[in-house]
């Protein structure tokens, strides 16, 4: 098995180490992010052009983070269905976006937000497959799967105004209901739209 080239090992720890001052509440500077990458200063310039490309790069990361957990199968996921996964992809994104770090940038930068949001459509595309092939909900059609393809674009234009109420301090959880509220993104009779939404955030409650 080929190993990480050596420049591929530096860029990683820089995205890494960003990933580590968000987490941290820090400033992302260059300063910063060589000495918690224990790079040197000029090593940031000849991986990214400046903060903006190593910000994308990292959120994108956490994003993938993410739906890479729902995917991998943990134990805490096990037995939970495909459209119940799908439900929880767009918390993860919330609970993301809810950093004040993350929620400035992408204030700041709004084109990327649906870039963002395509890192899970492959997967989660499959999950909404799955659920019609194997019938996990009577009502759940390929009519359903339809609605599915065709809402999602209109996602982002909600995430931006998630955004504003999570900086103004309201909570990921509310957040989450208010943007399911606006968008019933498999299309599902109300009652089972928010039962999978109140699952989701118990879910959460112990495991996000």
């Amino acid at each position: 098995m080929c190993s990480m080239k050596k420049s591929d090992r530096t860029k990683k720890r820089i995205i890494d180490a960003v990933i580590s001052l968000i987490d941290q509440d820090k400033k992302v500077s260059v300063h910063n992010i060589a000495r918690e990458s224990k790079t040197g200063y000029g090593t940031f310039y000849e991986h990214f052009r400046n903060l903006d490309d190593v910000h994308s790069e990292a959120i994108a990361k956490i994003i993938a983070g993410g739906i890479a957990w729902i995917e991998d199968q943990s134990e805490e996921l096990a037995g939970k269905s495909n459209i119940f996964r799908i439900y929880l992809a767009w918390l993860l994104v919330i609970n993301a976006f809810k950093n004040y770090h993350i929620a400035i940038w992408l204030r700041d930068h709004p084109t990327k937000i649906n870039n963002l949001l395509t890192l899970g459509q492959p997967v989660t595309k499959v999950w909404a497959e799955k659920a019609v092939k194997i019938k996990e909900e009577p009502m759940f059609t390929n009519k359903n799967l339809k609605h599915f393809e065709t809402a999602r674009p209109y996602f982002s234009w909600t995430i931006q105004n998630a955004l504003s109420e999570l900086q103004k301090g309201r909570s990921r959880d509310e957040v989450y209901k208010e943007v399911m509220k606006v968008i019933n993104v498999l299309d599902l009779p109300s009652e089972i739209h928010k039962k999978y939404v109140q699952e989701v955030i118990n879910f959460a409650e112990k495991h996000v």
